[in-house]
């Protein structure tokens, strides 16, 4: 496989990078170096262009006007706040992971437009259990070849620098949930708008993923393994649609995040009245030794200073009508469940090596529904699932080379006589190799799912993925 992985990697490389392609995240702008024929070159008396000679600049173009009186009920500047802002081929870029981007020439308007994709191969191998019927038993292989995400993201300003608005779409079929032909998702998975007027007060508005876990958060082309932890898929609170305030430099000293916002507490896809049962969340990061990209999976830059991000959430969901919260399955009896959340995490990176781990945990108390069998009787309440769960993972990019070996342990919990969560843990590990960091790259991953204390008995998954982000 590594020789196949480098014969690409020569393939889709491009020439030997310049100095600014390839500086760390962390390095200062400087000036630009003076051009080395301009240095060598002696000086020479100037010339002064005769006027046929000189090109005059051209008149910048006259701002469109509305073909709307103005009227004396308009707030001042209303008219200028609303007029066409002019966009010129300076204004355009190509930016890798980010896509097309084109401002208005004033800065009011800017909009980027991106696609992210992946191709996913899966084989998974199920053991026969010992007192399994062999007439019935599950196949001991099974694979699968998906389009595991096909995203279209659109993002940047309106009506002023501070004014951010994001959209993501995604059209895979199991990110619109598929099944027996028929699509139960909606493809809106963020939509949301962000006001950065207040380096300490920020505000954002709409659907997108909550702020709890910091895996969860880790945007979906960056995870350092194919797909996320147990842990992860059972504790995170994933995507909703409210408000929250945050600051991304909270005092200005470039060590503090802060996020505290209310949700609905139904997921996302909501389309109907409820109750009016919310979901209350606060996150806060810690990074002693300063700022850095501590949500991307992997050290790319192989920083050069040892950076840490420490961090702590909490989050409360008033009747909830999942058994995870606001992803699940619904109770068979109906009802709801008051779920109480915390978490902690760190990140640590250091000269290409990174290493990430987290704790979760829940407990809920059931509201019994008022469902009934076919019969009429009431059906038994079921337990809220409760109980905790961890993560960790490392990973080392090996110096010189664009080649990743990570491991990740993860397990869950159940806490308590009445729990409906059961106690499972994964093991397993994989290979990056970056073409072009995140934006193309292709993994190779193993991990083996099984119940305490029956190992021998656990589910084998080997994946293949290629991923790319223009």
């Amino acid at each position: 496989m590594l020789p196949i992985i480098l014969s690409l990697s020569l393939a889709a490389s491009p020439a030997t990078p310049s100095a600014a392609a390839t500086a760390p995240a962390e390095t200062t702008t400087s000036l630009p170096p003076t051009a080395p024929d301009a240095i060598a070159a002696p000086p020479t008396t100037p010339v002064t262009p005769s006027p046929a000679t000189v090109t005059p600049s051209p008149a910048p173009a006259p701002a469109e006007k509305s073909d709307r009186p103005p009227s004396f009920a308009l707030p001042n500047g209303e008219e200028s706040r609303h007029a066409v802002s002019p966009a010129g081929a300076p204004n355009q870029r190509f930016v890798p992971g980010k896509g097309l981007e084109i401002k208005s020439a004033d800065g009011r308007f800017a909009l980027a437009l991106s696609l992210r994709f992946g191709f996913l191969y899966s084989l998974r191998h199920t053991p026969t259990q010992p007192d399994a019927d062999p007439a019935t038993a599950l196949p001991r292989y099974e694979n699968n070849l998906e389009i595991r995400r096909f995203r279209t993201v659109f993002h940047g300003n309106l009506f002023g620098a501070h004014n951010k608005y994001f959209l993501q779409l995604a059209l895979a079929p199991r990110e619109i949930d598929v099944r027996d032909g028929a699509v139960r998702g909606s493809p809106v998975f963020d939509a949301y708008m962000q006001f950065e007027k207040f380096r300490d007060v920020n505000v954002r508005v709409g659907q997108y993923r909550v702020m709890y876990t910091r895996e969860r958060n880790i945007a979906d082309v960056n995870p350092l393994l194919i797909d996320r932890s147990l842990a992860n898929n059972e504790f995170n609170v994933d995507r909703d649609i409210g408000l929250d305030l945050r600051s991304e430099d909270l005092g200005g000293v470039k060590k503090l995040r802060y996020y505290a916002g209310v949700f609905l507490g139904e997921g996302r896809d909501l389309n109907k009245f409820t109750d009016p049962g919310l979901m209350y969340v606060g996150r806060v990061d810690v990074l002693p030794f300063g700022l850095f990209d501590d949500y991307e999976a992997s050290d790319l830059w192989r920083l050069k200073k040892f950076r840490m991000s420490i961090s702590g959430a909490y989050a409360f969901i008033d009747r909830a009508h999942k058994d995870r919260g606001v992803l699940g399955a619904v109770p068979a009896d109906g009802g709801t469940t008051n779920y109480h959340n915390t978490t902690a995490d760190i990140m640590l990176k250091y000269a290409g090596w990174s290493l990430e781990a987290g704790y979760m945990w829940r407990r809920g108390t059931r509201t019994p529904g008022s469902n009934v069998d076919e019969m009429g009787v009431p059906l038994p309440v079921a337990a809220a699932r409760n109980g905790h769960g961890w993560m960790i993972q490392t990973a080392f990019l090996l110096p010189r080379l664009r080649l990743e070996p990570a491991f990740r342990y993860s397990g869950n919990r159940a806490l308590g006589a009445e729990t409906s969560m059961p106690s499972r843990d994964e093991i397993g590990g994989g290979l990056n190799y970056y073409f072009f960091g995140h934006n193309l790259k292709m993994q190779l991953d193993y991990f083996r799912t099984f119940n305490i204390g029956q190992i021998d008995l656990g589910t084998d998954l080997v994946r293949l993925q290629l991923q790319a982000a223009l």
